[in-house]
């Protein structure tokens, strides 16, 4: 008798399987599987055909018993469904289960598609069928069951190996919601008839869910029937001892009463026990207890409360959170209505007789010399009242931020809006917010003598006053003054007299502007009358523009990477037109022409997008290290909107100098251009881009890299004025030929200084995009 090779008789089997048109499908599946498993080592063809040789037809027997197993289950599943027409019943199988299907997922690792629902599907299934309900909680599932359910997934599913704690997170909701619905529909209704509670406790598993075991059944309705898941879920629990009164039992004698040290204590809490009803109420850490001790809480332990208590399990439950939430509202709903009753007495001039009387009156020197406002930056509470022109109009509620931003102002934070029409005594230019109610949720400065905290507002109100007698007191000494009527009086015929004398001088200037020709300028316009494009933009500027003032440019979104406005005034179109230095608003506007161009064609994308100058250029009302942090992160937020866009062009004015940075994300490089030709990189704006990098690296998965600064060789400005121009004719230079020319040093091509030819186009592309401004 001949023995057959076993390996002849494998390849004989396999090559008898790969004929067979039943068994292409298969192929084809273990092929994608092994391609699934091994992705590097399947890029090599004789491996994937030797491996697949190797191993097709152990897997295929494996693959087919899964088949048969599936097949007997939804057998039995079609059985039961003809026995129960009328109901719909639990889904038994899925139908993806004929062959693996394929999940795609977003950027975001979600799945989608038609694909996803069938996951979900299925997960509702494994999570009926496969986790026993008698675990009170998911955590209580054992790893050994959560890994079959897992790998049951696979056996159907191609789906990502990182989806794993996914998969598992959304078959155990499926899990807790099968369960809820077993609660409500066979348990709730039944629960409080001591009759049906002994038979659910004995009863057995529904009909309509089969694959229930008994035990688990039982284990089940005994959990929800108990009276800890009840309490749980009505959220009633132990009546909690007040930690003040253990405290107190803990230290009574035997002979009854307290000591004398202890009874001063106790006096204190009995005192705030009864001021805590009718005032305020406290709340946290700063309780009754914590306020007739006189000392802070102690880490890890509690007083009154016993071992193991911390006072993060005491003092933050989301009960005492609500009730502390609760307080301050009551507080400040107390604070506001008192402010709405003094601005009502103010508007009707309804201010005590008393209070009247009191300004009328001299008093001692230290009266005069005594200042609330001052004194009450010395209290700790921050919560203030703001107002404008005089401390008792007030126009908005904020807190105290810092106590002084200079020696005459304070930082304030407005939280409420009072008068919203009011105007700001500093408004914030580069935001353009000017009036109160524009600017609730932002940090401004106000005026040190125009800020009241909300403790001493009713002093102000009752001495409105004092600043004009310690005024007259300067000037009379301690002499009496007059009646105040007589005084009021001549003041308010003092003020109708001024009032008429500034109408007739509006009246005169509005005459002179009608009649005269628009503008006697004290710069000669420059090079006007050779440029057709420039003559056509100030007559149309000059008509257009002069009597209104200003117009408002609106930005598109995508320009700055947020909504943004800016507004161009008669004198901006006049520094063109003269050579004078140029604005923000005018670099504002040339980059959204340059955008335009891009946007609609006209120039070549070379992936460019723009910062707002006045995103980066230093303010006034701001301290160095604080114009930096802020500028930095607006940078870094821009750098993050960016898109596909490398090439980020942002305009810099240190102060009377505008210079371009130009930012390459590829090559982490930034190329510093000053028309001035210095020697060295402005530090201000060095450190604004380095820690703008910084911020978006570390909000990014890339490495951080360090940025790589080049002063790069430009044409050098003949004057003192035309920086601005430079700055727009790199910027056009960039947009149309890329960053390779600050790559080859060929900005300006080689030109030591820009023609005056160079210099008009740049102003003729300005103005006229600003005229057509005017026109839309």
């Amino acid at each position: 008798m001949d023995v057959v090779d076993t390996k002849l008789l494998d390849q004989a089997h396999l090559y008898v399987l790969r004929n067979t048109a039943i068994v292409e499908p298969y192929v084809e599946q273990h092929m994608l599987e092994l391609k699934d498993l091994n992705p590097r080592a399947s890029r090599n063809s004789t491996w994937l055909q030797n491996q697949h040789r190797r191993t097709f037809i152990s897997w295929l027997k494996k693959e087919v018993e899964k088949r048969f197993f599936r097949d007997m289950d939804s057998t039995s599943a079609s059985e039961y469904d003809q026995e129960n027409k009328s109901q719909r019943g639990p889904t038994m199988n899925s139908k993806a289960t004929k062959g693996k299907t394929i999940i795609t997922y977003n950027k975001r690792g979600v799945p989608i598609g038609d694909e996803a629902t069938k996951l979900s599907t299925f997960e509702g299934l494994v999570a009926r069928t496969m986790v026993p309900i008698s675990y009170a909680t998911w955590k209580d599932v054992g790893d050994d069951t959560k890994e079959d359910s897992w790998r049951y997934v696979l056996a159907n599913f191609v789906v990502d190996p990182k989806s794993r704690k996914q998969t598992l997170q959304s078959i155990g909701n499926k899990w807790r919601n099968f369960k809820h619905t077993l609660y409500k529909r066979y348990i709730e209704k039944q629960k409080n008839d001591p009759v049906e509670r002994k038979i659910l406790l004995t009863s057995n598993p529904p009909n309509k869910y089969p694959y229930l075991k008994k035990e688990d059944w039982k284990l089940f309705v005994a959990q929800r029937l108990s009276k800890n898941w009840e309490m749980q879920q009505t959220g009633k629990a132990e009546e909690e001892i007040d930690r003040v009164l253990l405290w107190k039992k803990a230290r009574v004698l035997k002979t009854g009463g307290f000591d004398k040290d202890v009874q001063v204590i106790v006096d204190k809490i009995d005192k705030l026990q009864k001021s805590e009803g009718s005032e305020e109420v406290t709340c946290g850490t700063d309780d009754v207890l914590t306020q007739a001790l006189g000392t802070k809480e102690q880490r890890g332990h509690v007083r009154g409360m016993g071992k193991f208590v911390t006072p993060q399990q005491y003092f933050y439950l989301p009960q005492t959170v609500k009730h502390f939430l609760d307080a301050e509202k009551k507080k400040y709903d107390q604070r506001f209505n008192k402010l709405e009753d003094e601005l009502e007495k103010l508007k009707r001039g309804t201010i005590n007789a008393s209070e009247a009387e009191s300004c009328q009156m001299w008093g001692d020197k230290e009266d005069f010399e005594d200042d609330p406002i001052e004194e009450s930056f010395k209290s700790s509470d921050n919560s203030c009242y703001l107002g404008v022109g005089v401390a008792s109009n007030i126009v908005a509620k904020g807190s105290i931020m810092s106590q002084i931003c200079e020696e005459e102002f304070i930082e304030v934070t407005m939280e409420i809006c009072l008068q919203g029409e009011a105007l700001l005594p500093i408004p914030l230019e580069d935001e353009f917010i000017v009036k109160v109610k524009d600017a609730v949720g932002h940090i401004l400065s106000w005026p040190r003598d125009l800020v009241v905290r909300c403790s001493d507002l009713e002093k102000v109100m009752a001495k409105p006053m004092r600043k004009s007698v310690k005024e007259l007191a300067c000037k009379h000494g301690k002499k009496r003054l007059r009646e105040p009527d007589e005084e009021s009086k001549k003041e308010k015929e003092k003020e109708k007299e001024n009032g008429k004398l500034l109408e007739i001088k509006k009246e005169k200037e509005k005459e002179k502007e009608s009649e005269s020709v628009p503008r006697e300028h004290e710069k000669k316009r420059i090079r006007i009358d050779k440029s057709a494009i420039l003559k056509m933009s100030a007559h149309v500027v000059d008509g257009k523009l002069l009597k209104k003032g200003s117009i408002k440019v609106q930005c598109e979104n995508d320009l700055f990477g947020y909504e943004s406005f800016t507004y161009l005034t008669w004198n901006d179109f006049e520094a063109i037109y003269t050579c004078d230095e140029l604005s923000g608003a005018i670099i504002t506007s040339y980059m959204m022409f340059l955008y335009e161009q891009i946007k609609n064609g006209q120039k070549q994308d070379h992936g460019i997008c723009f910062v707002s100058p006045t995103a980066t250029s230093p303010s006034e009302r701001k301290s160095k290290a604080r114009h930096v942090n802020d500028s930095s992160k607006l940078v870094a937020d821009r750098l993050s909107k960016r898109k596909d866009n490398d090439i980020i062009l942002l305009p810099y004015n240190p102060g009377r100098h505008w210079v371009l940075a130009v930012v390459d994300m590829k090559t982490t490089t930034c190329y510093y251009l000053d028309s001035l030709r210095p020697s060295n990189v402005n530090t201000q704006l060095q450190k604004i881009i380095n820690e703008a990098m910084a911020l978006y690296f570390a909000h990014t998965t890339k490495k951080r890299v360090k940025v790589n600064w080049v002063n790069t060789w430009c044409p050098c400005q003949p004057g003192s004025t035309e920086c601005g121009y430079y700055v727009m004719k790199f910027m056009k230079e960039i947009v149309d030929k890329g960053v390779e020319i600050l790559v080859d040093d060929n900005v300006g091509g080689g030109k030591d200084e820009y023609t005056d030819a160079d210099i008009d186009g740049i102003r003729e592309e300005c103005s006229s995009f600003g005229a057509t401004i005017i026109f839309r």
